[in-house]
């Protein structure tokens, strides 16, 4: 019998994918940088998403110069934009603002938090920065569902690292068995609720086919399967 539910965050509760694009778009509005119209739009999506990539992987990995997430976005317009460098910071500080106060959740979010809620302690697990996760939390009114909530770069380690979850069994005061995680990335969430001898229900948003060597405790398509599950 379970006693708490963690979840992971981006892409499992909130839609990181919308928020990000609702985000650039009101940027984009906010600099009045297309006259043009759709076609210089996804242009300019398909170029910065690609750069934005590669420096947030090099900021994650600590494998580049970045040393926080604003290096990351002036490194993303720069690179897709080349503009003055003055130019680039405007646009990063408005899309960051704009991303920390948008909060769209995965369908059905909301509904199995509330009935979660009055049978299970509730945590997260993010690999993300601290300042956006409580921020769309909270935006969303679901921060204070949550008795623990662990975010990598504030705790300087993340998925797939059983420290990670470590630190979130010690604040629900709460051993490995008597927890379930979900999550949609087999990379990071799979491996880690693995490493930490933690059941994990996947949370198969885009329908991928698994190999063998996968075996989640539980699947899930949509959210609102979990209740049946547990």
């Amino acid at each position: 019998m379970y006693k708490a539910i963690i979840f992971d965050l981006d892409n499992t509760l909130l839609n990181y994918s919308l928020s990000e694009l609702d985000s650039m778009k009101r940027t984009v509005r906010d600099h009045q940088l297309f006259a043009g119209g759709d076609m210089e739009w996804g242009a300019f999506w398909a170029t910065y998403t690609k750069h934005n990539f590669r420096h947030w992987m090099d900021f994650v990995n600590k494998t580049g110069s970045h040393q926080s997430i604003e290096d990351v976005l002036i490194s993303s317009f720069r690179d897709t934009l080349n503009m003055n460098p003055s130019q680039h910071e405007m646009l990063s500080y408005t899309y960051w603002n704009h991303f920390c106060n948008t909060c769209y959740f995965e369908g059905g979010a909301e509904e199995v938090l509330h009935v979660l809620k009055s049978q299970y302690k509730l945590g997260i697990i993010s690999n993300g920065i601290g300042d956006a996760q409580r921020k769309r939390l909270t935006v969303g009114n679901v921060r204070d569902m949550f008795e623990s909530v662990i975010v990598s770069d504030e705790v300087g380690v993340k998925k797939p690292r059983k420290e990670i979850f470590e630190l979130s069994l010690n604040e629900l005061k709460l051993s490995n068995h008597e927890v379930l995680f979900i999550g949609d990335s087999l990379s990071d969430d799979y491996h880690g609720a693995k490493n930490a001898g933690i059941d994990f229900c996947f949370y198969n948003r885009d329908d991928i086919q698994m190999t063998s060597a996968y075996q989640p405790k539980y699947v899930v398509n949509e959210l609102q399967e979990l209740l049946k599950v547990i």
